[in-house]
């Protein structure tokens, strides 16, 4: 009996930890992660590599010309790691981690080909909404730029005095 209990016990945590990651929701991002990723490992520009479609949530499919050929392959992009794995060439499957940034909503990933003369960083971005590009718009101007700014909507609104309105005299009645 114990050893059934114990056999369940295993089975239920293995099953736990088999739960897949989640996808990104950066659709985009994931894109250009993938062409970058798969230029980076057969070490050819990332314009040499073509999207074709997105075969499921998280998973996409991209060409090149490799070997003498046209190659395709799928590239997986999970919350923390991108899979790649050629559907023609079986061996080339590589799992690479990456770091996103959630306040920039960029994507680094430091992987390095042996023989590849390219060692820079691939970054990717998402789009931004369009309240980002506003408020990153409002940021970017000069802080005189801003003070003035508030001076003039304070001077303008509910607290600002108008002159159609009557002045009180000393003892606080209004004169006509």
């Amino acid at each position: 009996m114990r050893k059934i209990f114990r056999l369940a016990l295993i089975i239920a945590a293995l099953a736990v930890f088999a739960v897949p990651c989640k996808a990104t929701e950066y659709l985009d991002m994931d894109i250009c992660l993938g062409r970058q990723v798969v230029a980076r490992l057969l070490c050819k520009d990332p314009g040499e590599v073509n999207y074709v479609s997105r075969v499921q949530d998280n998973i996409y499919l991209f060409s090149v010309f490799y070997a003498n050929k046209e190659a395709r392959f799928f590239v997986g992009v999970y919350k923390d790691m991108i899979r790649v794995q050629g559907k023609d060439y079986k061996t080339v499957t590589r799992t690479i981690p990456y770091h996103f940034d959630e306040q920039a909503k960029c994507a680094v990933v430091d992987y390095v080909v042996p023989g590849c003369p390219l060692t820079d960083r691939i970054v990717c971005c998402s789009e931004k909404t369009i309240d980002e590009k506003l408020d990153e718009k409002f940021w970017d101007r000069p802080i005189p730029d801003l003070l003035e700014e508030d001076l003039r909507n304070a001077l303008e609104g509910n607290n600002a005095t108008s002159t159609d309105q009557a002045a009180p005299d000393r003892q606080g009645t209004e004169q006509p």
